[in-house]
């Protein structure tokens, strides 16, 4: 006895409604409350200086060939996962005062797209996502930098090095409870200096250490890797692969719209026929990924398999993605190319 549980593609075509929804609307609705602030650091010096300092300044010239950078911004939208709380848009931040002039968040596609493969897992255990960060231009970090006494700098990244939040590849994170909307309790509150924002303290209470382990899977599945000094912060695998940006939210280069047509239901209709004959014969069960360049003209072209199948299941994904035409992303009213993953999953019972 067999049948086709669930066949799930996540594509920026079907499934970036919930992020372009932020692009389109452009702004966040009401964020639920957030976790405690810690006290502000005292600036070493005022942050007007440091700012006029820091906007004159140069990031670092990097060697190598990087991906041409292509951003997606975050936020909320109709039953969408993941909510804004982005504190250095106010006074709710280790500073003190705004950095930022507008509370919006972006990350590159590739790892927006990861991270809302990440929205809708935790969604099916009751929580969402709530955003504190994401892309920071250089100067920012060049202004945190400055501002903290040198015994804290294992908090804020060198400016001399450049953020992997410069890079688009960074975000700053927690959980929130979907039926609530209030954030989860965590071992400490976010931007906190001290020993309990660590990704490995042992201390707080074993619920705070669940909630953060939640996450931590949760990332970590879909290509972010913690780092040691913050449990909210996470790396995208492709980090290294996009330059230092100092561009301001404004002038972003930011997927401006998908144009309608291509829906969900819709190609997991055109798919489901495609596959269940071969997982039928081959008893097969377990998934398939595949990552995708979105070409100008909508057409795809698959450049890796990033986890195989076996009895040619992933040859046939091949083909038929190939097949499959989507509606081009855009940039100032021009089609882009745009980079992503698809997985489809099999479950036979």
């Amino acid at each position: 006895m067999w049948r086709l549980r669930t066949v799930r593609l996540l594509v920026p075509a079907a499934v970036l409604g919930l992020l372009l929804s932020t692009v389109l609307l452009a702004q966040p609705a009401p964020a639920p409350n957030t976790t405690g602030q810690a006290s502000p650091a005292i600036p070493l010096r005022p942050i007007a200086e440091l700012r006029e300092q820091a906007l004159k300044a140069t990031p670092p010239v990097e060697s190598g060939t990087f991906r041409k950078p292509l951003l997606l911004e975050l936020g909320v939208g109709p039953d969408n996962p993941i909510h804004l709380d982005i504190h250095y848009a106010t006074a709710n931040n280790f500073l003190g005062t705004p950095v930022y002039t507008a509370p919006r968040a972006f990350l590159q596609v590739p790892a927006a797209v990861a991270l809302l493969r990440v929205a809708l897992r935790l969604e099916e255990q009751g929580y969402g996502l709530l955003i504190f960060d994401g892309y920071r231009p250089w100067y920012v970090t060049k202004i945190f930098w400055d501002a903290t006494p040198p015994a804290l700098h294992e908090y804020v990244a060198n400016p001399a090095e450049g953020s992997r939040h410069n890079r688009g590849c960074a975000v700053d994170l927690t959980l929130y409870d979907l039926k609530s909307g209030q954030p989860v309790s965590m071992p400490s509150s976010y931007d906190e200096m001290t020993e309990r924002a660590h990704s490995n303290y042992s201390g707080g209470t074993k619920q705070e250490r669940k909630h953060r382990e939640i996450l931590r899977e949760a990332m970590m599945r879909e290509g972010f890797e913690p780092i040691p000094e913050e449990w909210w912060h996470y790396d995208y695998k492709d980090w290294r692969e996009y330059p230092v940006l100092n561009l301001g939210f404004d002038v972003l280069p930011v997927i401006d719209g998908f144009a309608e047509g291509t829906t969900l239901p819709k190609i997991l209709k055109r798919l489901e026929p495609e596959f269940t004959q071969e997982a039928r014969e081959h008893k097969y069960q377990g998934e398939v990924r595949l990552e995708v360049v979105i070409r100008e003209d909508g057409t795809p072209m698959v450049v890796a398999v990033l986890k195989g199948a076996k009895y040619g299941l992933t040859k046939a994904a091949i083909a038929s993605v190939q097949q499959w035409r989507f509606n081009p992303a855009t940039r100032d009213g021009k089609p882009v190319a745009i980079r992503t993953m698809m997985e489809v999953s099999f479950h036979l019972y």
